[in-house]
């Protein structure tokens, strides 16, 4: 099967019924979120270098350990600089927009404490005496 085969079509980038929740908090979840895509991402890579190394050196056109000599110009360097920043970006963009939305949000004023009423005041049941019924 080609890229360009028509029944060959991308994975769905999104998650039906919303995203799973496995800790208590949603930072943490985020983050194992970014390891799994990497590690996925990394795995994939890993199995197509394999497969392209093994078929240059079968067809003699890359010889065994050159591409772990291999040097890139400045032009592929200047290249690979800029598709990292992207990658980058990509990756931690999950937490930036954690970071940046308490930034857009309206500033709340905090509510005044209210006063205590002054005198005697009702008591809250200790957890003993609640469900207990009181003689009045």
């Amino acid at each position: 099967m080609s890229a360009s085969d028509p029944a060959r079509r991308p994975m769905r980038r999104t998650i039906r019924g919303g995203r799973p929740y496995f800790f208590d908090d949603p930072a943490i979840d985020k983050i194992l979120n970014m390891v799994v895509v990497l590690g996925s991402e990394v795995w994939t890579l890993r199995e197509r270098l394999a497969a392209l190394e093994a078929i240059q050196v079968r067809q003699g056109s890359l010889a065994s350990g050159e591409l772990d000599a291999h040097d890139f110009s400045t032009e592929d360097e200047a290249r690979l600089a800029g598709e990292r920043k992207e990658f980058i970006d990509s990756l931690f963009r999950v937490l930036q927009v954690q970071v940046e939305e308490p930034r857009t949000q309206p500033v709340k004023a905090k509510a005044k404490p209210k006063a205590k009423p002054k005198g005697k005041t009702a008591r809250r049941p200790t957890s003993a005496a609640k469900g207990r019924k009181t003689r009045r």
